[in-house]
């Protein structure tokens, strides 16, 4: 039979939970090398990880099946937004015992050395591009005229988006917490104290970094939300799901303090709603610059004066009020620009 087997909205699920599942085991496994000492890469915390993959692969031989049994042969018997994707499986096949002998040669990474092995990356690229198959599935469906409508049509996408958002966190969590809190303030300055030069370079440091961090996550929360609304007529909900999940898989392994937890947690779900209420008022897309640009400047502001109120309450700002209205100025400004960045192009 000619063509391609017809999309599933249950392949969509199916996949897109699977991967979260991997992703879910990426942060499983660094929350154990922060509290367990480990000291082999036999695990039960890899295991989950391998688990996810297992899920994926009989999620695609039933697929396989299902599409031989109405004609289809070789990569035909899946849909040809699946075909592209399919190319994390080879990826991750490779990368996994890779990895196994990466760890046998120069032992197992701590720290930042973890986010960075080029095994664990190799992973996270074979999941982004398995992850991309609910995606495109929903984008082709779009493109054919019949575009996945409502929370349950659409959810396949926000939990593939979440599980983008997740292996993005992954790899760069040393670039989540802007680090505001009174706790974490730097040494004074004593222009007398033995100490000056030290803690005018610690300030510098942590102010810098903080910056930074803000700047980073804005540009995320912008992008997906923009990805979101240019691409589909979103669903209520469907950005809360991906802030949410999204953000919390990072949070737990990471802060290792409840209160911080609870703050992620919270500001999620704030910027979330408030970008999903003005998705279903406005509708924003490229072709409506005003609400698209709007959106863009929601979502990360919203998050990060959540962040602000909710960590001063709680602790203290060791950021003063020149700095707390500069960084949420900043939060704006990158959510404006990307928005500018990613309007449609010109016809000719």
């Amino acid at each position: 039979m000619e063509g391609n087997a017809p999309r599933s909205l249950s392949l969509d699920y199916a996949m897109a939970i699977s991967c979260l599942t991997i992703v879910t085991g990426f942060f499983i496994d660094a929350w154990a090398h922060g509290h367990v000492p480990i000291e082999t890469f036999l695990t039960p915390y890899h295991g989950f990880i391998y688990l996810g993959m297992l899920a994926i692969l009989g999620t695609l031989a039933a697929q396989y099946v299902r599409g031989r049994r109405l004609g289809f042969r070789g990569i035909h018997a899946f849909p040809k937004p699946y075909h592209l994707a399919l190319v994390g499986i080879p990826i991750f096949l490779i990368a996994a015992p890779s990895d196994a002998a990466w760890h046998a040669i120069f032992g197992l990474e701590e720290g930042v050395d973890a986010l960075l092995s080029p095994t664990h990356q190799m992973m996270g690229l074979a999941i982004l591009f398995l992850a991309s198959a609910p995606i495109r599935s929903a984008l082709a469906a779009r493109d054919s005229g019949t575009p996945p409508k409502g929370f349950r049509e659409q959810l396949p996408i926000a939990i593939a988006l979440a599980a983008w958002l997740g292996l993005i966190h992954f790899g760069t969590a040393y670039a989540f917490i802007p680090a505001a809190d009174r706790g974490n303030a730097p040494p004074p300055i004593s222009p007398l104290h033995a100490t000056y030069f030290t803690a005018i370079a610690l300030s510098y440091y942590k102010s810098s970094l903080g910056v930074l961090v803000v700047i980073f996550q804005s540009a995320l929360y912008a992008g997906f939300a923009l990805f979101l609304s240019a691409q589909f007529r979103s669903a209520f909900g469907m950005l809360t799901v991906i802030l949410l999940l999204g953000n919390t898989l990072n949070a737990i392994p990471f802060t290792n303090a409840t209160p911080l937890l609870a703050t992620t947690i919270l500001c999620s779900l704030v910027a979330g709603l408030l970008g999903d209420a003005w998705i279903a008022r406005s509708d924003p897309h490229p072709a409506r610059p005003g609400a698209y640009r709007t959106l863009a400047v929601i979502v990360p502001l919203s998050y990060f004066a959540c962040y602000l109120l909710v960590t001063d309450l709680r602790s203290g700002l060791w950021w003063d009020v020149h700095f707390r209205l500069g960084v949420l100025l900043w939060s704006a400004a990158v959510g404006m620009g990307l928005s500018l960045l990613t309007t449609r192009a010109r016809r000719v």
